[in-house]
């Protein structure tokens, strides 16, 4: 079957673009340099339990006998639907731009892209690295498969309906799946690559990435990404130069489940027979010097905060 590419142009109404075989090969260049994004990935799945699930773009273009007489627009109508509020007016927060479609027998991959400054809209050639410009695109790669579907979506301001309110789609992996890896990713020194694990500064770099988690809600790789960089710590231009391969299996960004950190970096310290401290998170307390440990004097300095101070007395002076 002969490769399919549709061009559509996405504002307040749908229009479709008509491409000759230079633009579509440009067209195809973008589709190739995305491709190489392997950290910025949420694995998906379309869920056949829902009553919903025949709404699917992904699900309409699987079950057509015939794709190559598909109709694609049926796609962008759908994707303007996602982007507008209740009164069909479109959501501010969300960008106007270029959908691009790649599909053939038995596999579609959906592109969305909204900074349109990276490419020449006439000819759809590069005019800026698009790498440099990922909080502005979009893609959903689907290989015939409902159970493994990969997203791409670093828009944080509407990061959820590409994926759920226009594709239909279900997050694969849980917010407890991702901390527990990544925590064990981190623990086992596998969340970066090789080269990273070996520089003299490892360390530091590890201990960062402990308190990123600890001082965030939300885990994300590109932020990550950027703030060791921002720190000296690295300094790297993609995300591919740090994350090692074993770090695929989470996805690029996720909640970070509290219960889960706090299960990993929970400590029981036993100080003697009659006193143990447990500590919620030891990494977090000593860094915050809410816990000092003085080895030389065989002493624990635990801080108390303002919230428990007058508790901590009244049970302390009653005995």
């Amino acid at each position: 079957m002969k490769l399919i590419v549709k061009v559509f142009d996405i504002s307040t109404e749908v229009k479709s673009n008509s491409i000759d075989d230079k633009q579509q090969k440009n067209i195809l260049r973008i589709f190739d340099e995305l491709s190489y994004e392997t950290h910025l990935i949420t694995n998906c799945f379309l869920d056949l339990g829902l009553e919903t699930y025949k709404d699917s773009p992904i699900y309409h273009f699987n079950e057509a006998a015939d794709k190559v007489n598909f109709d694609y627009k049926k796609i962008a109508d759908n994707l303007l639907r996602a982007e507008c509020k209740a009164d069909n007016t479109r959501n501010s927060t969300i960008r106007e731009g270029l959908l691009f479609i790649k599909a053939d027998d038995s596999s579609i991959t959906i592109m969305k892209l909204e900074k349109l400054t990276v490419i020449d809209k006439d000819t759809y050639e590069f005019k800026s690295e698009l790498g440099k410009e990922k909080d502005y695109f979009k893609v959903c790669t689907f290989k015939g498969n409902y159970d493994d579907i990969k997203i791409i979506d670093k828009n944080k301001t509407a990061a959820k309906y590409w994926y759920q309110k226009f594709l239909g789609l279900t997050r694969r992996r849980t917010s407890e799946d991702n901390t527990s890896d990544v925590i064990k990713l981190i623990t086992e020194d596998s969340l970066y690559q090789q080269e990273i694990i070996e520089k003299e500064n490892y360390n530091e770099i590890k201990r960062f990435s402990e308190y990123y988690l600890f001082d965030n809600k939300k885990f994300d790789k590109s932020d990550l990404f950027n703030q060791l960089n921002s720190s000296g710590l690295i300094e790297l231009k993609k995300e591919d130069e740090l994350f090692s391969s074993s770090s695929e299996l989470i996805d690029s960004d996720f909640d970070i489940c509290e219960r889960t950190l706090n299960r990993k970096y929970q400590r029981k310290i036993h100080a003697s027979d009659e006193i143990t401290i447990i500590t919620k998170n030891y990494l977090e307390s000593i860094r915050d010097n809410q816990l000092n440990f003085d080895e030389k004097n065989k002493k624990i300095t635990i801080l108390i905060d303002d919230e428990y101070l007058e508790k901590v007395k009244e049970e302390l002076e009653g005995e």
